[in-house]
């Protein structure tokens, strides 16, 4: 694999990455922030089970952006999976859940590099929100 500036070494020699594509129209305020907010807990669940995220820009003319999910070990992706298909916002279907080409492994950046500020600042704030509701609650 491609040295990139972005990415630690030691992501790269992962072999365990999953890809989900999420729409970020900028012509539709709505659907913009659904798309922001389910990148906001997959951000969260990426945090929670040790799983490394990145993007990149799919078709910057359809505002599509693929997020890369990279797992040093079964069972945090096993976990990571279980989240992100207990939540509405981020449920998918099965053939949803690609596995990317090593170009776009080596082509990937962090999410803050990549998705527009303004998404930013929502993924940002769900993930923030779910941390301090999971600090709250009773152990």
């Amino acid at each position: 694999m491609h040295n990139s500036p972005g990415i630690p070494s030691l992501w790269r020699d992962e072999t365990d990455w999953l890809v989900l594509i999420e729409f970020l129209r900028s012509d539709d305020e709505e659907d913009r922030a659904r798309g922001a907010e389910a990148i906001g807990y997959m951000f969260a669940y990426a945090q929670m089970t040790d799983t490394r995220m990145l993007a990149l820009v799919g078709d910057a003319k359809e505002d599509v952006y693929e997020l890369l999910f990279s797992f040093n070990s079964a069972g945090n992706k096993a976990e990571f999976l279980r989240l992100l298909q207990s939540n509405d916002a981020t449920a998918c279907e099965e053939e949803e859940i690609l596995v990317p080409h090593p170009s776009e492994i080596a082509a990937a950046q962090p999410i803050a590099k990549v998705l527009p500020e303004d998404v930013l600042r929502q993924v940002l704030a769900v993930t923030a929100m779910l941390f301090h509701d999971d600090t709250e609650s009773p152990q």
